[in-house]
Formats: structure tokens, C-alpha cells, sequence
């Protein structure tokens, strides 16, 4: 019988191994048909073409549900083992089943048909083969249970040696207790005293300050005083001055009235007298002579009088020089002495000062010797404290990994003894992971119904982690929540480093910044009591003050333990109003920090699987707002300002349904959307929007309104899309396009313009920010989902740019706007035929040199090159702006590319796309020859221009080929357009 099998399996080796499996590929149907594979295993695990896990696979897989199944399956695995396995299939089938074998190989068998009975040497020779392998698995079990048991010895001696190290971790958690109960001691003296210093240097600045105020108080009635003083001595000098004038005056009174007595008395002499004539003669003669002598004597006198009166007047002139002098002199005698008097006080008032300096700098001196030793002290006792902590650490860590690896060592050794005693379990040869795709494992859904995907719970994952056929058991989930916690002080001692960091923003600017309990637990929660251990946990320094409340000007940083922030408050407003808080829960940490109703939200900061993410929310919409808020599920900082009135309004404005939310902004659609595919109003692409509310009907709509371009008057209204949801329907729309281009490559070009109109494809670079992205339909982060789908949407942002909607801010021009048509061969001509009108005129370029293009460049001035040889030919805002001074539509040449650079010098041309065929292109055949150009040239211009136009900032004009027929009609269809747009709202988009 082995002479006979020697016999065929030359004659099988004869053929090559695809020889072999074409002739079983061959008779394929019967193998499958008339084969069972459990006749046949036995002979090829003995031939090692098949193990023992591939017999189990064969023989008890669920995917093979039938005995067809199971025989192709294992013709499958044989023909992996190549041409062994298919000589060992054949030998097999000559011995169970010769007649297959026959109709197989076209050969007759040679060897007997095996009926389960062997021959007595076959038998013996199979039974020495047994033996044999028994003895050898024999003598490797004693080999086992010796190093087993010399393993189990070690790992008593480490387990004795781990309770002994337990022990004395006991011992060092004491002794770490006992220090931070008495650091906390001294901590609490220290803030004591601290306190009090604060008080002291507070009670001394304001007695400082009283005393500079009692000072400069008195030297302000001093000053007074020596005003009064020298008021008293001008009035005494110059009454004095008044009293001696009217002594003179009294004087020269009574001589006048002297002088009319004698008068009268000669009167009445004269009188008495009576003389003879001759004496009277000669008396009168006397009388005459002495009248004449008299007269002399009078005329002298009154000449004498005369320069003694002028004498008398420049001597009172000059004495009352004298006086004014005097009093003069006593004025600035007085002020002398006051200025002396005002210094002197002032050099005992800096004498004072100096001595309060020299008080002030030897207690700041004092105080900072003491805070220095105080912190020195402070630290040496934190290093103490770290360095017990981190040996702590490191025991427990040895602790937990040799509890580890001795109830891993048990539970093997479990497992081992089960299968000494029977057949060996079936394992899992490669588990597949739940969370990668479905497209590699699509067996897994088997067993569930049509048309649902299987929902995997948290046991069936972590069963995964397994190899073993049962579930995992308690311990060994416990013990990956240990080996979790000890990947988790990674962050644990990361987040101790940042405790300093911490400390100096509470304690910046001498402000009394406390902490509570809650804000200590937030950033370093405890280790719990339970024997497994949470991620972070572990006793840290901690302060014991409130929470901090710094308060710049009118804007406050508040920051608590705020676990589902938004359970706690309600918030409405949007980008034009800002966010306020509408309500707060009783009785939760908000209320209890004091936030109100009222109080505008700037910015919220939090942190979440270890990273910080901060949200700035003064000009965010209501949606984003939302979705920043609901992120916060711990520790978070919220910047705040009261703003009552802003709130009121907004209040105001919502009961009286004038407006549903505080959003407010316009944005340029990049799709055409119908009604009912995700929106309630239909849109067309590059149509502008106004968006009123955000968050309207709940997440993932907007409510829009379609608006007038030539007022901003808001039209009908209806939901659209939010950008997240927009964003999936845009890439939808390309993936529709694309199919469709695919299978009907030959389409219409009116029907080709359709489909270009239907989408407008806009990216941004990754590093640019969006403000529109924030907003994603972050759904995932509802109730029932993780924490890490928020960090995933959260950086979503970050490398979606297709964008289907676009900022934009309306331009009002108060004057002509320049015009530029589309594609350019086709705007010179054009152009010609325009400037004969007398709105339109033709902007002629500047010679530039190097130098000036380089300055003028720098300006800004710039707006296009047209040629350049040895100097440039430049359109410049100058020009420009001299053409629309004219009051007429500037007619310009220029690139697109020059666009963003005119709408940068506020100069919002009039851009016109004029669509072109090959027939309407024939129409322009002489012109464009005596141009130089030509047919061609004009439809690859005007495929490159309609390839940029939707890359345009701003909306453009087309006039289709199907409204003009010749150059005249053109004409007044470019003229009809170019009046439209000029009453038209322009709407640029905002620079990201």
C-alpha cells in the first residue's frame, strides 16, 4: 500500500502546480458537491497542509452554513499552501473516495478504499507515531510546570517585596498628609498676615494722603493770609496819600477867600476917601501909574503864578511818581517776604516727605526681606512635597503593574490548566475593530437585519481588545482602568508644572485673588478612595480662597466650575446685538458667582481632553455661540460686561416679533438649492441672502431673506441650510456632476452653461480662518454622544475649504462706476464703439519709469499694467478717478486680476461677462483680423475669462449670446446693463 501511494505521487509530481489546480478547478462542482470535509481533514492536518485552527475554521465557522461552503473554503486554504496541497487533496481523495478521485485525475486508485478500518501494520506504525508526539509534549508540559513553578516562587518574593513597599507607601501618604496640613497652616498665618500688612499699608497711604491734604490746605489760607496782609498795607498807603491832598486843598481855600476880603475892604476905603480935584488929580495920575505899575506887577505876578502853578504840577506829578513807587516797592517787599516765607514751609514739607520716603522705602525693604524668605521657605517645602509625590507615584505605579502582571499570570495559568484537560478553545485570529470602515468587514453585518448597521455597545468594544473566545471578566476591566489611570499622570504632573503659572495670574497687580474648593477640584481633581483610579486624579497644592473676580473698568473674567454650562444659563442675541445672558438656574454655580440676566458674554475659555480652546463671542452669531457654550462640561473662564441697555432693546425688539434672534449679516450663495432639499426657499447660485437668526427651528437651519438689489429691502423668507449642512449638499451637487459628466459625456452646451450655473466652487486656504466655520452642525455633540466628537468638530474647521456660502458687505457708489467687459479682445472692441457716447469714456494708462512704478506701486495707486517694454503704461486710481470726475462710466482694459486691487482704492467697477459661440464668434471675424486676432483666439479667451469669473470677489453681469445679433444690438445691451448695475447695490466679499 506505500509502494502503491510512492507510485502515484511520482506520477502527481510529474505535473506543475497550476496543472494541478486547473485539473481540480475542472471538476470543481463535484468536489463541493460529493466531498465532506470532515472525512478529509484528518489526512491533511497528518499531511501539515493544515493546522489545527484551520480544521476548527473549516468545520465551526458561522459563515459557512452549509457543507458546500466548508469544502470550498477548504480548497481555498489548500491552494494557498500551493502544490503540496493539492497532491495532498488527490491522496486524500484516493483513499476515502476513489471513484471522485477517477473522475478527478482520469486514473485509477491505488490504494483501497479507507472504510474507518486500517491494516495492523498501518495501525502500528500510527500508534508508535502517537506515542511518540505524547512522550515529546510530555516531557515540554514538565518543562512548563517547572519554569512555572519557579516563576510562581519569583513572583511570591516580588508580591512579599510589593506588600513591603506598599507599607511604606502607607507610611510616606502620612507623613505627605501630615506636611500639608501643617503647610496649610502656615499657608493660612501667611495670608493672615499678608492680610494685615494690606490693611496697615492701606490705613497708612490714606493717613498719608489726609496729611498731604491738611497740607496743602493750610498753605492755601497762608497764601491767603499774605494776600490780605499786603491788600491792608496798599489801602493804608494810599489813604494816607488821599489825607495830604485834601490838606492842600483846604489851604489854598482859605487864601481865596483872603484875598476877596482885602478886596472888599479897598472897595470901601475908596468910598470913605473923598479928595480935592487937584489932589485928586494928581492922585488919579498916581492912581494911574500905580494901575500901570500894578498892572506890570500883576502881569508878573500872574506869569510868576503861572510857571509856580506848572512848578506845583510837576511837583505833584512827581510826588505821586513817588507814591506809586513807594507802594510799588512795599508790594514787592511784601511779596518777598511771603515767597520767603512760602519756601521755607516748602523745605519743611520736603524735609517731611523725604523722611516719610526713607520710612516707605525701609518698610517696603523690610516686607519684600520677609515675602522673599517667605517664598523661598514656600518653595523648598513645594519641592519637598513634589519630590514625596513623585516617588508616591512611582510606587503605586510598580504596585499596580505587578498586581497587573500577576493577575494576568493567573488568569493564564487558569486558562492553560482549562485546556490541559480537553480540546483547546476557540480563539479569535484577527480581531476587527468596530470603529474602522465596514467596507473590509462586511460579515460583520451578517447577522443583522437588511438595511441597518449593527450598534456596537462599550462591552462589545472592549471585547475586541481580547483574543479569547469569552468576554472579558471584571478584573481584567478593572485593570485597564489602572493602566488608563497611569497614562493619565502624564497630565496629572503637566498640570501641577502649570500651577505656578496659575498662582502668578491670581496674584498679579496685588489684586486678592481667591480660589474654592469647586475651582480646585475643576483644575485638579482628587484621587478617589476606591481602589481604580480616575485619569488626572492625585492631591496637588491647592489654594483655599474664592474664586477670583478681576474687574477692568467695565469688563469682568469670572471663572467656576461650570459643568453643562448651558443647563445652567440661557443665552440669546447674535452678531449685531452680542450674546447676553437671558437666565440663570437657581441655585447653580453661575448664580452663585453672580451671573445676572443682562450681562453680555465677550469670550468663554475651557478646557477639554487637554487642550485649551478659547471662543471670542462679541461678533459671533447666536448658532456659534451655541456651539462654543455647549462644549464647556468643567472648568471654564467666562468674559463678561453689564450691558442692560443693549439687553433691553433686544428684549424689546423680540416680544414685539420685529426681529426672531440678534443675527444679522449677508452672504453670497455658491449653489442653487430647490425648495424642500434641505431648504423651505429656493435659491439660485450667486444670489444674496440675509440671514436674521441662526438657530431658527432648531439646529441646522437659518432664517433667510431673499433681498432687493437695488434697495437692501429684505423680500420673502424662508430656511436654508446651515454651513455645515450647506457644505454637504454642495459636495453632493459636485459628486451629482461629476457622475452625470461621466456617463453622458456628450451634452449640450446650453445644458453644459446650466450645469456651470448651478455651483460656484470657492476655497480658502487651510491657514485662513472662516468666520462662518465655527458654525458647523456639530449634531455628534448632542446628548448620547462623546466628548472627543467635539474635539473632532471643533478642528473640523480646519480642514474643510469648500465653501457654500460667502460674507458680503454692501457699497453704495455716489458716483459712476467703471466698466470692464468680458473676455477682453472682445471689450476693445467695444470699447471703440462706447467712448463715441458721451457716459462712456476710455481710461488712457500713464508712461511710468522703474522708480516711479516702484513708489506709486507702494501707494497704492496701481491698479493695472497694460504693456511693459522699457517703462510701464499703468492704469492709476488717478485716472481713474479723473474719468468719473467727469461724471462718465470709466471705460478700462485691464486683467482680472486687478479687481481685489481696485476694490481696495474703493473703486467698485462694473464687471460684464458677454457669453460667446462659435457662431455669434463669426460675426466678429473682420474686426478681430484688423486687430491682429482671430476666431480662435477669441473663444480661448473667453474660456479663460469664464474660468476666473467665478473666482471674482463680487457679483458680475452676463449677457447670454441669445440676446444679441450684432454688434449695434450688443451695443445697447451692454448700455442697458451697465444702467442696471449703476443702481444696484454692490456686494463684495469680506476678506477672510
Amino acid at each position: 500500500m506505500a509502494g502503491g501511494a510512492d507510485l502515484s505521487s511520482k506520477e502527481l509530481n510529474d505535473l506543475d502546480e497550476e496543472e494541478l489546480w486547473e485539473l481540480i478547478n475542472n471538476h470543481r462542482d463535484k468536489i463541493t458537491q460529493g466531498v465532506k470535509p470532515c472525512m478529509l481533514t484528518a489526512y491533511l492536518r497528518q499531511a501539515c497542509v493544515l493546522s489545527d485552527l484551520d480544521e476548527e475554521e473549516i468545520l465551526h465557522s458561522l459563515k459557512n452554513t452549509n457543507r458546500c461552503m466548508r469544502t470550498g473554503y477548504m480548497l481555498d486554504i489548500l491552494k494557498t499552501r500551493g502544490k503540496n496541497g493539492a497532491i495532498a487533496f488527490l491522496e486524500s481523495l484516493m483513499i476515502h473516495i476513489p471513484k471522485l478521485y477517477t473522475q478527478v485525475t482520469g486514473k485509477e486508485p491505488t490504494m483501497e478504499h479507507s472504510s474507518g478500518v486500517m491494516n495492523h501494520s498501518e495501525l502500528t506504525e500510527y500508534l508508535v507515531k502517537a506515542m511518540t508526539e505524547m512522550q515529546q509534549v510530555r516531557g515540554q508540559e514538565k518543562s512548563k510546570v517547572l519554569l512555572l513553578e519557579s516563576r510562581c516562587f519569583r513572583l511570591e518574593a516580588e508580591l512579599s517585596e510589593a506588600k513591603r513597599r506598599v507599607e511604606e507607601l502607607g507610611n510616606l501618604e502620612a507623613e505627605f498628609k501630615r506636611l500639608q496640613k501643617e503647610f496649610s497652616l502656615r499657608y493660612q498665618e501667611l495670608l493672615r498676615v499678608k492680610d494685615e500688612k494690606c490693611n496697615l499699608c492701606m490705613r497708612y497711604t490714606s493717613a498719608v494722603e489726609e496729611s498731604s491734604l491738611l497740607a496743602s490746605r493750610c498753605h492755601d489760607l497762608q497764601l491767603e493770609l499774605y494776600q490780605m496782609k499786603s491788600e491792608l498795607k496798599k489801602a493804608k498807603s494810599e489813604s494816607e496819600f488821599e489825607r495830604k491832598k485834601s490838606v492842600d486843598l483846604q489851604r489854598r481855600s482859605e487864601a481865596l477867600e483872603l484875598k476877596e476880603q482885602i478886596e472888599s475892604l479897598n472897595h470901601k476905603l475908596q468910598k470913605v476917601e473923598k479928595f480935592d480935584p487937584a489932589r485928586e488929580d494928581i492922585l488919579v495920575q498916581d492912581l494911574v501909574e500905580a494901575r500901570d505899575s500894578r498892572q506890570a506887577l500883576m502881569e508878573q505876578i500872574h506869569s510868576l503864578r503861572e510857571e509856580a502853578e506848572k512848578a506845583k504840577c510837576e511837583r505833584d506829578e512827581h510826588f505821586e511818581k513817588k507814591e506809586a513807587l513807594l507802594l510799588e516797592c512795599e508790594k514787592l517787599r511784601l511779596d518777598c517776604e511771603m515767597y520767603q516765607e512760602k519756601t521755607a514751609a516748602f523745605q519743611v514739607q520736603l524735609r517731611e516727605l523725604r523722611n516719610e520716603r526713607d520710612q516707605a522705602y525701609l518698610a517696603r525693604d523690610e516686607a519684600q526681606s520677609s515675602i522673599s524668605q517667605s517664598l523661598s521657605e514656600k518653595d523648598s517645602m513645594r519641592l519637598q512635597l513634589m519630590q514625596l509625590q513623585d516617588q508616591m507615584y512611582e510606587l503605586r505605579k510598580q504596585a499596580t503593574q505587578m498586581k497587573g502582571q500577576v493577575k494576568r499570570q493567573e488568569s493564564k495559568d487558569n486558562s492553560e490548566t482549562r485546556t490541559d484537560g480537553g480540546k483547546c478553545k476557540l480563539r479569535r485570529m484577527q480581531a476587527i475593530d468596530p470603529s474602522s470602515s465596514f467596507n473590509d468587514c462586511e460579515s460583520i453585518n451578517d447577522c443583522c437585519p437588511p438595511g441597518r448597521v449593527k450598534d456596537w455597545s462599550v462591552g462589545e468594544l472592549n471585547s475586541f481588545k481580547s483574543n479569547f473566545a469569552e468576554p472579558p471578566s471584571r478584573e481584567s476591566i478593572n485593570r485597564r482602568d489602572i493602566e488608563g489611570y497611569l497614562d493619565g499622570l502624564s497630565l496629572s504632573s503637566q498640570v501641577l508644572l502649570d500651577w505656578d503659572s496659575i498662582r502668578s495670574l491670581l496674584d498679579s497687580d496685588n489684586d486678592c485673588g481667591l480660589m474654592t474648593k469647586e475651582l480646585t477640584d475643576a483644575i485638579f481633581p482628587p484621587s478617589p478612595p476606591t481602589g481604580t483610579c480616575e485619569p488626572n486624579s492625585g492631591m496637588f497644592l491647592m489654594r483655599t480662597r474664592p474664586i477670583a473676580r478681576r474687574i477692568q473698568s467695565r469688563v469682568m473674567t469670572i471663572a467656576f466650575q461650570g459643568e453643562v454650562l448651558l443647563g445652567q444659563i440661557q443665552v440669546v442675541g447674535g452678531n449685531e446685538t452680542g450674546i447676553f445672558v437671558h437666565s440663570v438656574a437657581t441655585g447653580s454655580t453661575a448664580d452663585e458667582m453672580g451671573l445676572s440676566p443682562g450681562s453680555q458674554i465677550l469670550a468663554v475659555e475651557y478646557e477639554l481632553q487637554k487642550h485649551t480652546f478659547k471662543a471670542d463671542l462679541e461678533k459671533s452669531t447666536l448658532e456659534e455661540a451655541m456651539w462654543a457654550l455647549r462644549q464647556v462640561q468643567g472648568f471654564c473662564c467666562l468674559t463678561i460686561r453689564p450691558n442692560m441697555d443693549g439687553y433691553q432693546k433686544l428684549l424689546s425688539k423680540l416680544e414685539s416679533r420685529e426681529v426672531s434672534s440678534g443675527d444679522s449679516f449677508y452672504i453670497r450663495v455658491n449653489m442653487s438649492m430647490e425648495k424642500g432639499s434641505g431648504a423651505g426657499l429656493r435659491v439660485q447660485c450667486n444670489e444674496i441672502l440675509h440671514i436674521t437668526d441662526t438657530l431658527y427651528g432648531g439646529v441646522g437651519q437659518w432664517n433667510a431673506c431673499r433681498t432687493d438689489p437695488s434697495c437692501m429691502q429684505d423680500l420673502d423668507a424662508g430656511t436654508v441650510p446651515n454651513y455645515y449642512r450647506a457644505q454637504m449638499l454642495l459636495i453632493k451637487a459636485i459628486e451629482n456632476m461629476c457622475l452625470q459628466n461621466t456617463t453622458t459625456r456628450k451634452l449640450d452646451k446650453n445644458q453644459m452653461a446650466g450645469k456651470k450655473g448651478v455651483v460656484r466652487i470657492v476655497t480658502t486656504g487651510r491657514t485662513q480662518k472662516n468666520p462662518l466655520w465655527i458654525s458647523n452642525d456639530c449634531e455628534g455633540n448632542e446628548q448620547g454622544k462623546g466628548q472627543g466628537d467635539s474635539v473632532e468638530c471643533a478642528a473640523l474647521g480646519n480642514c474643510i475649504t469648500l465653501m457654500p456660502y460667502i460674507l458680503v458687505k454692501p457699497h453704495r457708489p455716489h458716483s459712476k462706476r467703471p466698466v470692464l467687459l468680458l473676455p477682453n479682445i472682445l471689450g476693445r472692441l467695444l470699447n471703440e464703439r462706447l467712448q463715441e457716447h458721451q457716459e462712456f469714456q476710455l481710461c488712457q494708462p500713464e508712461i511710468l519709469s522703474d522708480g516711479e512704478f516702484e513708489e506709486r506701486l507702494k501707494l497704492g495707486d496701481i491698479l493695472g499694467v497694460k504693456e511693459r517694454q522699457n517703462t510701464y503704461n499703468c492704469y492709476t486710481k488717478q485716472a481713474v478717478e479723473a474719468v468719473i470726475g467727469q461724471n462718465a462710466h470709466c471705460l478700462l482694459e485691464v486683467e482680472l486680476d486687478c479687481v481685489r486691487r481696485m476694490h481696495k482704492a474703493e473703486i467698485f467697477p462694473i464687471i460684464i461677462f458677454i457669453m460667446i459661440s462659435e457662431k455669434s464668434a463669426r460675426k466678429f471675424r473682420k474686426k478681430l483680423h484688423k486687430q491682429g486676432s482671430s476666431e480662435e483666439h477669441l473663444l480661448e479667451c473667453y474660456k479663460a475669462a469664464e474660468t476666473l469669473v467665478d473666482k471674482l470677489p463680487c457679483l458680475t453681469r452676463t449677457i447670454s449670446s441669445e440676446t444679441w445679433s450684432d454688434m449695434e444690438s450688443l451695443i445697447s445691451c451692454v448700455k442697458a446693463a451697465v444702467a442696471e448695475e449703476q443702481k444696484n447695490i454692490v456686494w463684495i466679499e469680506q476678506d477672510l
